[in-house]
Formats: structure tokens, sequence, C-alpha cells
């Protein structure tokens, strides 16, 4: 495991953090490909829950017209902060390529079924992360920059 300064462990502190995928919506052009072209093959991601890829298929047909639809992050529990989030992951209804994602791994998908099933070790561990985040302090003028896109850096 990764240490970082003030000795956080970087995989819990990103598996808590996952858990913000539990609120808010991603529009389809960020995971239609899991749906209708999953890694170049011309066929949906076979991890993805017959169900849920019949239900995000509907949302998202296969058009450019629907790169701007919405669907929920976790479509269990669409307007709560709960622990559904990694309950659809267990369930393979992870809405997005990377969060799915934990359940490849032996270590991450160890934590991703502890907290589906463990809600007080979720938010004990989202608490702690906080706290600790919370002291490392922000990068401001030339040692940092807000990020233009989340998921890159700024060029």
């Amino acid at each position: 495991m990764v240490l970082i300064p003030y000795r956080i462990n970087v995989l819990s502190v990103s598996m808590a953090f996952e858990r913000a995928h539990t609120i808010g919506y991603a529009q389809c052009f960020t995971f239609k490909r899991r749906l209708f072209n999953f890694q170049g093959s011309g066929k949906p991601d076979p991890m993805l829950d017959a169900s849920a890829l019949n239900n995000l298929q509907s949302m998202c047909p296969n058009m450019d017209s629907s790169n701007s639809n919405l669907a929920p992050l976790d479509s269990a529990s669409t307007y709560r902060f709960d622990n559904m989030y990694y309950t659809n992951l267990v369930n393979n209804i992870g809405l997005l390529e990377s969060d799915q994602a934990l359940m490849r791994y032996p270590e991450t998908a160890a934590m991703v079924n502890s907290y589906s099933t463990n809600s007080y070790l979720f938010w004990n561990d989202f608490g702690t992360s906080m706290a600790k985040l919370g002291n490392l302090g922000v990068l401001t003028g030339k040692k940092g920059q807000i990020r233009m896109k989340c998921g890159s850096v700024n060029l």
C-alpha cells in the first residue's frame, strides 16, 4: 500500500471517497462504451448485470443524441448518501467502469464487500479519511491548480 503524508492509507481514502458516487448523475457519453462497445469488442461489458444493461441502453441509446442524457450514479438510492453504491458494485450494476473495476482486485473487492454489508465501517472510514485529508492543506498559487476536468491535469 502507498502511504502519503500524515500516514493516510491511500487505498482506504480512495475507497471511502468513491462513496461520493452514491449521489448524482453521469452523462451517457461517460459510460456508453460499456453498453455497446466495451473495450472495442462491439459488445456490452460482460460484467454488467443484464437487467441493468437493458435499463441503461434504454436511457442511453447508441446514438450521439443521447450523449447528454443522465443516468443516476446509484440507481438503488439515487437521493440518499448510503452504502447501496457498494451493494451495486457487488451486484455488478455499478454505472461507471472505473467504479465497477474495484471488484476486479482482491484487496479492493474485499473492501467493497465489507462496505456493502457494514455501513458503520464505511461511515467510520469515511469520517477518518475526511479528518486526515482536512489536515493536508491546500496547494495554492503556482503550487496547485483547479482542474478544468476532474480526471485530468490541466495542460
